[in-house]
């Protein structure tokens, strides 16, 4: 039983251990994906807000560009309004001009306007009117101007190199002239650079890309010095890699700007690492605190483990103790087959005597080999169990019936050969052993102790070393197993209703008093309907611990009777008042639960607690006065009253009936019986009416058979009369309810 219920709980903590890895599992899991997931949308955000960054920052470097060069061609333009005589001299001067007057004029135009690098006057078929003095334009500087001509403006602007320099160039109409000519001014480029660099920012790059020619980059300004007009020509593949492309107007240029490759990789690199250790962390965490509570919830399976251990066996052999041998022979008692199925029983002959001569200690260490002895003989299947100081008991539920006897000689051979040197020289023992054939007629594990310890009690009476079966011919087990057989009517009356409510009356002396008053008994019935006393069933279900439940059996019978009384239609002012006493024994005030059961039972069926009152018998209040104290006080609170049975048969009834809060007393029937011939029970039952009238108490006298006794009851004061004479029990609640 406890290594069947030990291997349910194992079961039962592996697979909550099991669940919790599983979700341990499933958080990680979970948190993995969400923590990729934020650091996903992280990297999103980032992106978007640089996106969003160079896309302001494109728009406005275009627009710088274009501010800039309206700026120039307006500072070259405000140039000619103040210089316009001498520009015009020099123009119509033209190819014979001379260089002073053009070095003069160019440095009042490098003086005003910043990064001029030479300047020319460009006639209407794009010749430059002072080649003389500049030499020869660029093949791109002739192509823009001619651009310029064929366009009437300056719609393609782009830088120029040379093997020296690297400039772009500004055509404005020249102001004043008798025909149409162009004021060519000549720019250095680095006021670009530095327009791109102050608006470059972290793990971003601008580039100035021409629009007409592919991948050919202008500028760049992350290089240094004249390597930053160095022509490169990117690749479509890292073309596709910019961002935005803002184009500037009349030019043929465009910002190109795109993230530091090392940045994206960074950015997405960090991010995905900073969370993964993030997760590690958190799952690390998460493990420990998993591989703690597993360890902690082992360590408090095998400590419960242990004291169920500890419960349900003997700490001294090992062995099961009396309880679990209960509980394992109710678990298989259904699955044992006709013919198998042997209980023994075995008790160490004068084992006190050992214990007396050599100590406990020795004493046991001797149960310790004897166990050790006896378990080595057993076949697997059997259940070992001790169950009192030197008794043990054995369950084989496979074992057959013929082969009992047989095993118990061996277990008697072999304790008498048992070595006992180490306890003291010459010392032997001999064991008693009994031996019950177990079958249908075993209702429960006690029957089955009941009948292993008388069978034992019977082998010890016929001396030392003998074995004993209980199925035979002795008196005394014949006796037995006619118990035996009460017993398994009670149990089986429990369950299937084959109890009966009685009732009798009891009269008042009063013919006048209204309602009347009854004493509700219990009787029992076998299968074939013969009724069995209840002076031989009850003592044994006490002795079985089947008192509560009977108890508790005619309680719950008793107030759904009254109940269904109350709400029929013949109820009536003659049963309206009547009263219901209800026996309780000892083992029912000593339980714990039987308060809360009859409060609870009295609110279920409705029923007034003043009609019922609980008779106790004296010998028991006496014996156990603290709880039948408390359980009167209880009940009574509630509204229930007490009768104290059988009055008069203890020995100190009257020192401690002031201290038990009854209302009635039921003389013993020992001194109602004769009581018309003996002076000396007139005297007593006088004596205990006075007392109980002195303490505000009514009185019951029992077995009333004679109308001479009630009148001798009458004249001494009795308040109520039980018995024959008066009414018979009869049959009140037959067909009981079954729940």
């Amino acid at each position: 039983m406890l290594e069947k219920k030990q291997a349910t709980s194992k079961n039962f903590i592996q697979q909550e251990l099991k669940g919790t890895k599983t979700q341990v599992a499933f958080v990680m899991l979970f948190l993995l994906v969400l923590s990729l997931w934020h650091s996903y949308l992280t990297i999103q955000v980032h992106k978007n807000y640089q996106r969003s960054l160079m896309d302001t920052v494109s728009s406005q470097v275009a627009n710088e560009f274009e501010n800039h060069l309206q700026k120039k061609r307006q500072e070259i333009d405000e140039f000619q309004w103040r210089y316009q005589k001498k520009i015009l001299h020099l123009q119509r001067q033209g190819k014979v001009a001379v260089r002073e007057d053009y070095i003069e004029l160019f440095m009042l135009l490098r003086e005003e306007i910043q990064g001029v690098k030479l300047f020319s006057i460009i006639d209407i078929h794009g010749n430059g009117l002072f080649k003389h003095i500049t030499g020869d334009f660029l093949p791109d500087c002739k192509e823009e101007i001619n651009s310029t001509i064929d366009n009437n403006g300056q719609e393609h602007l782009f830088l120029h190199r040379s093997a020296q320099s690297v400039h772009y160039d500004l055509l404005q109409p020249l102001i004043g002239a008798e025909e149409s000519m162009y004021l060519f001014v000549a720019f250095d480029p680095v006021e670009f650079k530095t327009l791109l660099k102050r608006h470059r920012l972290p793990q971003q790059e601008l580039f100035l890309l021409r629009k007409d020619s592919v991948g050919k980059v202008e500028l760049s300004p992350s290089a240094e010095g004249n390597s930053a007009f160095d022509t490169i020509i990117m690749t479509d593949s890292e073309i596709s890699t910019f961002s935005f492309l803002k184009e500037i107007p009349n030019t043929r240029w465009s910002v190109a700007i795109r993230l530091e490759e090392s940045y994206s990789q960074d950015l997405v690199q960090q991010n995905y690492l900073r969370t993964l250790g993030i997760w590690a962390v958190i799952s690390i965490l998460l493990l420990i605190g998993y591989v703690s509570t597993r360890a902690k919830t082992l360590r408090q399976f095998k400590t419960l483990q242990h004291l169920e251990f500890i419960e349900s066996h003997d700490r001294l052999t090992g062995l099961m103790n009396r309880q679990s041998f209960l509980e394992y022979f109710q678990s298989i008692k259904g699955h044992i087959d006709d013919g198998v199925g042997v209980a023994l029983v075995i008790d160490i002959d004068k084992f006190e005597m050992i214990n007396n001569a050599l100590g406990f200690s020795k004493g046991d260490l001797c149960l310790r080999l004897v166990s050790e002895l006896i378990a080595n003989i057993l076949p697997k299947d059997a259940k070992f169990s001790r169950i009192s100081n030197d008794q043990f008991s054995i369950l084989l539920p496979n074992l057959s019936h013929e082969k009992g006897s047989d095993l118990a000689n061996l277990i008697s051979k072999n304790v008498r050969e048992l070595n006992l040197s180490d306890l003291s020289d010459n010392l032997s023992i001999t064991c008693c052993v009994g031996v019950v054939n177990i079958n249908d007629e075993f209702v429960d594990g006690e029957h089955v102790i009941s009948a292993l310890l008388l069978t034992l009690r019977l082998a010890k009476s016929n001396g030392r070393n003998t074995i004993q079966l209980y199925q035979s011919n002795a008196p005394e087990l014949i006796k037995h197993a006619e118990e035996m057989e009460i017993y398994k009517s009670v149990k089986r009356a429990l369950f299937e209703s084959g109890f009966m409510l009685f009732r009798q009356e009891l009269r008042h002396v009063d013919s006048g008093k209204q309602g009347r008053v009854f004493e509700v008994l219990l009787r029992l019935t076998t299968k074939s309907g013969e009724m069995i006393s209840p002076a031989l069933f009850i003592p044994i279900a006490e002795e079985h611990s089947l008192a509560v439940e009977l108890d508790k059996w005619v309680i719950d019978q008793t107030l759904y009777a009254l109940s269904k009384d109350i709400n029929s239609d013949v109820f009536n002012e003659m049963n309206q008042g009547d009263h219901y006493c209800i026996n309780l024994s000892g083992q029912t005030l000593a339980d714990a639960s039987m308060v809360s059961y009859v409060k609870d039972k009295l609110s279920e069926y409705e029923v007034q607690p003043n009609k019922i009152t609980f008779e106790i018998t004296e010998t028991y209040a006496i014996t156990h006065l603290e709880s039948a104290i408390h359980f009167i006080n209880e009940i009574s609170d509630f509204g229930c009253l007490f009768a104290l049975d059988d009055f008069g048969s203890g020995l100190s009834s009257f020192s401690y009936l002031q201290r038990l809060p009854v209302q009635k007393l039921k003389i013993d029937g020992v001194f109602v019986k004769d009581i018309t011939n003996n002076t000396r029970n007139q005297a007593f039952v006088k004596t205990m009416v006075l007392l109980a009238k002195s303490m505000g108490m009514e009185t019951v006298a029992e077995f009333v058979e004679t109308e001479s006794e009630y009148e001798m009851l009458k004249t001494l004061g009795i308040d109520y009369c039980q018995g024959y004479y008066f009414h018979r029990p009869e049959s009140w609640v037959a067909q009981p309810r079954i729940k």
